[in-house]
């Protein structure tokens, strides 16, 4: 009897064991993070008279929830968040200029003005994207791509304005008001390369490197050339970001 129950306990114990080992090992459901980093900004414009000024720096940084998609692996997920971008770009433009003139304490005009402007436009966004990771290196590195979209909602538009008038004189405006002008809504192609480093257990640094290409215009329908009122602003921005992160 004695033996019978050993053989019993024995069969338990190993059933046990392996029920608490796989619990171990599963892969989790939900991963959870948060990451920042600079990026690099430019735009381009096929608005004829809008010339582009070069990158600007801009930066990123936000929360990011991977959902697992296989429940017997890492490897497949799909991914989502909230971020908040912060996209710089310049122009170069002839418009006619409504400023503040301190001299006369009223709104003036300066008409046919070449217009330097460097545009900060801040967007929340929300990631849509599928996200593949490899087996873990070393015991400690992970690499993973991502890809899909991301969709934004304009919350602050600035500029700050360098402009030179008809007679030579010049002038600079800082923090105008773009929000009028900005697109509510954009839509970019969103695409990650990077990698994750165990520390220990489930907490992870991770480090990627970011392309977004903006789809849609930068402006308003509405938004247009006061010297030629026909004339639509057209600009689309595109970013290369560098994110450096931790998973919880």
């Amino acid at each position: 009897m004695k033996k019978q129950y050993l053989i019993i306990f024995l069969i338990t114990y190993l059933f046990c064991a392996n029920e608490l080992f796989a619990q171990t090992v599963r892969p989790r459901k939900i991963e959870v993070g948060i990451f920042a980093g600079p990026a690099i900004d430019w735009a381009v414009s096929n608005t004829q008279g809008y010339e582009t000024t070069g990158v600007k720096g801009g930066g990123v940084y936000g929360i990011n929830i991977d959902l697992n998609l296989h429940r017997t692996s890492s490897i497949y997920y799909f991914s989502t968040g909230i971020n908040a971008r912060h996209i710089r770009y310049g122009l170069k433009y002839t418009d006619n200029y409504c400023f503040f003139n301190y001299d006369t304490q009223k709104e003036d005009i300066a008409k046919a003005a070449q217009i330097n402007s460097t545009f900060n436009t801040v967007y929340l966004t929300i990631p849509t994207a599928i996200k593949f990771k490899t087996g873990t290196f070393f015991d400690r590195f992970v690499f993973f791509g991502l890809v899909g979209l991301e969709h934004g909602l304009a919350v602050s538009s600035k500029s700050n304005d360098k402009i030179t008038r008809e007679n030579g004189t010049e002038g600079k405006y800082e923090k105008i008001d773009q929000y009028k002008n900005t697109a509510i809504f954009k839509e970019s192609l969103y695409i990650v390369l990077g990698a994750e480093f165990v520390i220990k257990d489930n907490t992870k640094a991770t480090f990627g490197i970011g392309y977004n290409h903006g789809f849609n215009n930068m402006f308003r329908k509405n938004y247009k050339n006061s010297i030629n009122d026909q004339m639509k602003i057209n600009a689309r921005t595109h970013c290369i970001e560098f994110q450096f992160g931790i998973i919880f």
